[in-house]
């Protein structure tokens, strides 16, 4: 046993080692202390409490070398690991920005791609375009069947509307059902301007229809972009 705590003192540190020789006389002094006073009973010197005191004090200490002895010996030591987490970094993602939709020459395919607007949706777009001729302002959205204002928001800048190509209905020569068809129009307007235009033979202005009282200020405001006068 002496050997081994003499190994492994030597393999301490200078300063260590020079810690515990000291240590080892200080033990080897108070056991013989211990011993004198054992064999002298009735005579223990003044101050042996606080004796005993240092005494375990320094047992204390002997113990905390022992224990660096061991590790300085190779006592294994389990290796201190950092978990590492993946670097992740954020990826927005990528939009591509979309062409604003002719809605007077799109299909109903074409339509698809608009917030809010499914196949279905998009059949009755075109079915009402074809009945209007053609669509002039972005509002007459708002009266295709089950539109909702907040799907009219998301979608109305993404169309444009071309007046080209819209369909006009020429006043002297339409017939009495190309005029019926059209929304704006109803069974007795329709009577009115036939009859008025049969009597009259030229309608040079739509003017002319509000000051006779044709059609009323609302419906002319309306059906105004789908006349076409003659010559």
């Amino acid at each position: 046993m002496i050997k081994k705590l003499l190994r492994e003192i030597y393999m301490l540190p200078r300063g260590e080692q020079r810690a515990l020789i000291v240590l080892s006389f200080l033990l080897i002094l108070s056991v013989l202390i211990r011993i004198g006073v054992q064999l002298l009973p009735g005579r223990e010197p003044a101050g042996m409490e606080e004796f005993e005191k240092e005494y375990n004090a320094l047992m204390a200490a002997l113990a905390r070398a022992d224990s660096i002895a061991d590790a300085a010996s190779g006592s294994h030591r389990s290796p201190i690991t950092v978990p590492q987490s993946p670097i992740t970094v954020p990826q927005s993602p990528i939009t591509v920005p979309q062409s604003p939709i002719n809605i007077n020459r799109a299909d109903s395919a074409q339509l698809l791609p608009l917030p809010g607007i499914g196949p279905v949706f998009a059949g009755r777009i075109i079915k009402y375009r074809n009945l209007l001729g053609g669509f002039v302002m972005v509002e007459q959205l708002s009266e295709v069947y089950g539109m909702k204002p907040e799907t009219l928001d998301l979608i109305s800048d993404r169309i444009v509307i071309d007046t080209s190509v819209v369909r006009k209905i020429r006043i002297d020569s339409a017939s009495f059902r190309d005029l019926l068809r059209h929304p704006y129009l109803d069974l007795d307007e329709v009577k009115t301007l036939v009859e008025y235009r049969d009597f009259k033979k030229d309608i040079t202005s739509l003017g002319e229809l509000r000051e006779n009282h044709i059609l009323e200020d609302s419906t002319l405001e309306r059906i105004g972009p789908y006349f076409e006068l003659g010559k």
